[in-house]
């Protein structure tokens, strides 16, 4: 899947904009601050509704604009196209349509436009909290397994409810505690066993990455369920029942998932220079892209803010080869002209200038 045609509306500081893109490479420079990112943002909102710069979308519609919009229009290999749109308003009204049909879910467009964001905040998978690799490999799962995304759904219910029970000011009844605490043992060991299985091919894949753009020995990444899965989730949640009404919450499950990234033994944190962590962390990133691409047939779109700034000349050479040789769609931000297109080397690239929130195409450089 990839993006053919792409519509804003007052996205930040970009009023207007419409753009005919190249099935591979596309590039945008400009100045800071001139509406790179901003471009980038706007492809994200079309496949999540959602902004990766912060947690709330309003700080997205660009000022003295009552809402944003964004049409996107998206070719499938095997023929035939998708139209996606998306609009957010500052009263937080929604509005998904996929081939003009109303929809609900934001995972919808997630499925139709899975994109892959590359830029400052990608180190945050390893230094940042649980929640950032719970959420990383969530993403992973829900594309290659139908069934992951409405079993998370109803885990997360019921994690919900059995929290309400357990915060009563008059204590939990034992007869409904124990009617949720078993329906979360079984949703959470289900949604356990999908992570797990993905992740061990996962693990071959960014070790293979590893190798090739780090330069790192000795990188060990594992999974940790939640849980001590010596015993079923079900025993767990049993023998620590008092303590989870004492604390008001639900401490092992599911929920408490986590990737853990080791180099020589030690938490990478912890030895790494931020450099090595940056790399480390966008290896993570392009061995999961590299998974559902070749293994699942999902080709999700990168996008890359900056890679001139965040990576050095070798890694940034290492990094744009490997996209390079993916059957997958790339949207590059840089400052500098020369810079950009030095990271990718002969790859053909659509070339944009990005200025005061204006996307003008320059030309299609190395055709």
């Amino acid at each position: 899947m990839r993006l053919s045609r792409l519509n804003i509306d007052n996205i930040r500081n970009i009023s207007s904009a419409a753009i005919e893109i190249d099935p591979k490479v596309n590039g945008f420079y400009g100045a800071n601050g001139s509406g790179k990112t901003s471009l980038l943002e706007a492809i994200y909102f079309l496949g999540s509704a959602r902004t990766f710069r912060s947690h709330s979308t309003d700080p997205l519609i660009r000022r003295g604009a009552e809402e944003a919009t964004v049409f996107g229009l998206v070719a499938h290999e095997e023929g035939g196209n998708t139209r996606l749109g998306v609009t957010r308003g500052r009263s937080g009204r929604r509005e998904i349509h996929i081939d003009g049909q109303a929809e609900i879910r934001a995972s919808a467009l997630a499925k139709r436009l899975p994109t892959v964001v590359l830029g400052p905040e990608t180190v945050e998978l390893l230094i940042g909290s649980p929640g950032s690799r719970r959420r990383f490999l969530n993403w992973g799962v829900f594309h290659v397994e139908p069934s992951f995304g409405e079993l998370w759904e109803h885990a997360n219910r019921c994690l919900k409810q059995r929290n309400r029970l357990l915060r009563a000011e008059s204590g939990p009844d034992p007869e409904q505690l124990a009617t949720w605490t078993e329906t979360l043992s079984s949703l959470a060991t289900q949604v356990n066993e999908l992570r797990a299985t993905y992740f061990r091919r996962y693990k071959e894949v960014f070790e293979m990455a590893c190798s090739r753009l780090t330069g790192l020995a000795d990188v060990e990444c594992s999974y940790y369920p939640g849980w001590d899965t010596s015993q079923s989730l079900a025993t767990v949640l049993a023998e620590q029942s008092e303590s989870d009404r004492k604390r008001g919450y639900t401490q092992r499950g599911h929920h408490r998932a986590d990737i853990r990234v080791k180099v020589e033994g030690e938490n990478v944190a912890n030895v790494c220079s931020r450099g090595e962590l940056k790399i480390l962390a966008w290896a993570m990133v392009l061995g999961q892209g590299w998974l559902l691409s070749v293994d699942h047939s999902v080709h999700p779109v990168y996008l890359i803010d900056d890679v001139a700034s965040e990576l050095d000349q070798e890694h940034r050479h290492a990094v744009c080869g490997w996209l390079a040789e993916t059957d997958c769609q790339i949207f590059a931000t840089a400052v500098d002209r020369n810079a950009l297109l030095d990271s990718w080397g002969e790859t053909p690239v659509r070339l944009f200038h990005v200025e005061q929130g204006q996307v003008v195409l320059e030309e299609t450089v190395n055709e």
